[in-house]
């Protein structure tokens, strides 16, 4: 059995050892989908993907693909949705496997079922508690009440746990779902505890130059010890919006009801991403979507790009399972699988945007910030 994973790894940390871990139990093998240069957050990768590919592979997993940026930096639904099908795609995976704060799959699948079900009058509810001001989330918990298990639809991980299970059920590839209970601390947690803590605490140490060796389950020079920085691209934001029509602006992705507006008035009065996203904030808007919408406005990243379907399979790393896998799913794969982007003979706009992606990434770095990594990167062989 292949058991799949999707993930940013954010950096990979003793959480995600532990799922992968739980994963290796019943599988004979994992493959991981991760983020690349920008993640679901609105942010920039602490570190490049193939780093973090390598920390991955030194951790548990046999073959390592990357999630196109433009569902990497996207909603969680199409976030799942992207990752779900780039396994499907792969033809390989038999099982996906996530954490969850609630860690019973029976309750999630069947939360997730009344939701993939939704009828018209709560669609209509949602819509209308949104337009009073509630951001998507609340109000999807708001308009179906009782109806759900209370804290399936407030904590982040089975938020996301419920949006795989629904875009398997879309996807129609019959892979099994299994979820495994997180453990340590919450998502995001600022606290420490028995040498778990969340991502965003490690990037933190990290900017602070404080010792994470306790934390991750790898040597910290495999990912470096500097982390990449979304504010060394202050400046390109602020020109990139100040030269931006309100027309070019709704053509963004997740750009909607008027919030191109905010955004470029925004721009004009503040000169950081920080303080132009916190100007834009509002209830009606999270911080995630706002931050993701500025970034995908620097990249070029426009509604057009995005396809519930790969257009490719873009790989980062391997051991010799891995590799195995990659050989056996090349037999049958609808996609070009690619691990030499130069090799790619395709016209994507989908991978056009991984590639400014990653370009633009790389000005984010402490260090050696040049171009051009996509055609000098080989996957890496573990």
């Amino acid at each position: 059995m292949v058991g799949g994973v999707i993930a940013e790894f954010n950096i990979f940390h003793n959480g995600h050892k532990y799922l992968v871990d739980a994963a290796r139990k019943e599988a004979d093998a994992v493959v991981a989908v991760i983020s690349g240069s920008f993640v679901q957050r609105g942010g920039a990768a602490a570190a490049d993907k193939w780093s973090r590919a390598k920390a991955a592979l030194m951790c548990g997993v046999d073959l390592v693909l990357e999630l196109p940026v433009c569902y990497a930096l996207n909603a969680a639904p199409r976030f799942a949705e992207g990752g779900v099908n780039t396994l499907a795609a792969l033809g390989v995976v038999d099982t996906l496997f996530f954490g969850s704060e609630c860690g019973d799959t029976e309750a999630l699948a069947h939360a997730a079922d009344i939701l993939e079900n939704e009828s018209a009058e709560t669609s209509g509810k949602i819509k209308a508690f949104m337009a009073e001001g509630m951001s998507y989330p609340s109000a999807v918990s708001k308009a179906y009440g009782g109806k759900i298990p209370d804290g399936l639809l407030d904590k982040p991980n089975n938020i996301l746990a419920l949006e795989y299970i629904r875009a398997v059920t879309r996807s129609g590839c019959g892979m099994n779902v299994k979820t495994i209970k997180r453990i340590g601390t919450e998502h995001d947690g600022a606290d420490i505890k028995d040498g778990f803590a969340s991502a965003s605490v490690i990037r933190d140490m990290l900017v602070r130059g404080e010792d994470v060796s306790e934390l991750i389950p790898y040597p910290p020079y495999i990912i470096g010890e500097t982390p990449y920085l979304l504010s060394q691209l202050d400046g390109a934001f602020a020109a990139r919006l100040r030269s931006m029509s309100a027309r070019e602006m709704r053509e963004i992705s997740e750009v909607s009801e008027g919030i191109e507006n905010r955004i470029l008035a925004a721009s004009m009065e503040e000169s950081t991403f920080d303080a132009i996203a916190e100007k834009v904030k509002s209830k009606r808007y999270t911080m995630s979507r706002i931050r993701r919408i500025l970034i995908a406005s620097l990249i070029g990243f426009t509604r057009d790009i995005y396809s519930p379907a790969p257009e490719y399979i873009r790989v980062l790393g391997m051991n010799k399972t891995g590799a195995a896998l990659l050989k056996k799913a090349k037999k049958n794969c609808p996609v070009p699988i690619i691990t030499k982007t130069a090799d790619f003979e395709g016209d994507s706009k989908m991978l056009r945007l991984d590639l400014r992606a990653t370009d633009i990434h790389a000005l984010c770095a402490p260090v050696n910030r040049r171009g051009g990594a996509d055609f000098t990167h080989s996957p890496v062989i573990m």
